[in-house]
């Protein structure tokens, strides 16, 4: 399936409908706490390299230094919090694709989500942003299924967010609409 943008726009333009369909609703509804989940708690997660604290939505001491081990955030706190970090990620995305990439909401919600969970290099230097920058969108879409590891072993959760038929980053990143 070659990939048909109905509504295109750049990258580098962070749209409000690109928004609210990474960060989600007041209802927490949206892509990416669809996958993250919410953890209220900041913790250290097994997964994750050392030293390395999350808590909401995937939000990390990476984003924020002041963040420890143990502090509480609320749900509007957290809506917040991931609303709040989409432009710094989306500027990562852009910085790795050329300056007149265009792309449909449904393939940048699915490519903000991809960044946002293996980082700015491991997208760039990646099949995945090579393909991109190549033009092979299809392929670049269907190489995000490569990254379902963490601390070395398969986790069933990154199967998921790669694979799933109607919520998974590979058939949003192919969706035509």
């Amino acid at each position: 399936m070659a990939f048909k943008p109905t509504r295109k726009h750049y990258i580098g333009a962070l749209t409000a409908g690109v928004i609210a369909l990474a960060a989600g609703t007041a209802y927490q509804q949206g892509f990416i706490p669809h996958w993250e989940g919410t953890d209220h708690v900041a913790i250290h997660n097994s997964f994750d390299p050392k030293g390395v604290i999350t808590v909401c939505q995937g939000h990390t001491n990476l984003d924020d230094p002041n963040l420890k081990e143990g502090d509480v955030y609320t749900d509007v706190m957290c809506s917040e919090v991931l609303a709040s970090d989409m432009p710094k990620y989306n500027a990562e995305l852009a910085s790795c694709l050329p300056k007149d990439f265009m792309v449909s909401d449904h393939q940048h919600v699915a490519m903000l989500s991809f960044i946002y969970n293996v980082g700015r290099s491991n997208f760039c230097n990646s099949s995945v942003g090579r393909e991109f920058r190549a033009g092979h969108r299809e392929a670049a879409c269907r190489n995000m299924g490569k990254f379902t590891r963490a601390a070395g072993r398969v986790l069933k959760g990154l199967q998921n967010r790669r694979y799933d038929a109607f919520w998974g980053e590979i058939a949003w990143c192919l969706r035509d609409d």
